[in-house]
């Protein structure tokens, strides 16, 4: 609005420009000079100007912009200082924080937004729910846009988080080798109920370069763990052809729907207890 003012239209010609349908007001204070769909980037550059200065995207929205895939279509993140008390916005939400210098904003970027491993740390500590939390962790490192290292770095500058627990057993297991939540939830269920330890993510060769999501090598034990309930053909048709290379080669396979890791811990424990006793393995040694 104060650009189209000092560029020398009156408040009429806004308001006409507004009422006739050329222009746009898609926030207090914010003018988008068209009349076709306003994208998601408009959208976030007017939270960001009708927040007013200093006010920087944060959390998945800023994330997005540097790389991070699959956590679209949530509200607008916008961050401003402590000190600031900002009207409600529809469609965005706003946080409030002590720590907003360069460390954890990037001086150039745009549109202005806090660094990658501040805004996964944001993510994980607004989350709806603790495996929300996770799948963030998870995926920004799966995806090697930061290291578990470059997020233990900004736990330690980030001050208090509600989530410090969650999210520092989470970098441990990411570091161990992790690359989901299933592996987090399995590896929790492995712990708990005196499991080994299995290798993650394991290379074979059967009728190809092929991943196992975990693998006892002493007792050719293999654990796959499904992510989702419906599949593609293609994918769906890789996996079989996997299962069926591994049966081959003398490799037992259970498979495990992601939601039993979390629901049915036990059961999991139990069966893959059983598989491994029946090929040689002693809890007591």
């Amino acid at each position: 609005m104060r650009t189209a003012l000092r560029a020398g239209l009156t408040r009429s010609d806004i308001r006409w420009k507004i009422t006739s349908g050329r222009w746009q007001r898609p926030m207090h204070g914010v003018l988008v000079t068209h009349s076709g769909p306003i994208t998601s980037i408009q959208e976030m550059w007017a939270a960001i100007e009708s927040t007013g200065p200093g006010a920087v995207l944060g959390g998945a929205c800023a994330a997005s912009f540097d790389g991070l895939r699959g956590f679209d279509g949530g509200p607008i993140i916008v961050i401003v200082d402590a000190t600031r008390h900002v009207a409600p916005r529809p469609g965005v939400r706003i946080h409030r924080s002590k720590n907003l210098g360069s460390d954890h904003v990037h001086p150039r970027k745009v549109p202005p937004r806090t660094r990658l491993p501040r805004s996964i740390l944001d993510m994980a500590n607004w989350a709806e729910d603790d495996d929300d939390a996770r799948a963030a962790l998870a995926a920004s490192v799966q995806q090697r846009l930061v290291t578990v290292a470059d997020l233990r770095r900004a736990v330690e500058g980030r001050g208090p988080l509600r989530r410090h627990s969650l999210i520092i057993d989470t970098l441990s297991d990411l570091d161990d080798g992790a690359h989901s939540v299933a592996e987090i939830l399995y590896r929790n269920i492995e712990k708990r109920f005196g499991l080994p330890s299995g290798q993650r993510q394991k290379q074979i060769d059967a009728g190809g370069r092929r991943y196992l999501d975990v693998w006892y090598e002493p007792w050719r034990i293999w654990i796959e763990i499904d992510g989702g309930y419906h599949r593609e053909a293609q994918h769906w048709w890789s996996d079989l052809a996997r299962q069926n290379a591994g049966v081959l080669q003398d490799r037992m396979i259970l498979r495990f729907p992601v939601h039993t890791l979390r629901s049915q811990p036990e059961h999991v424990a139990g069966q893959v207890m059983t598989a491994l006793r029946q090929r040689g393995w002693d809890p007591d040694l």
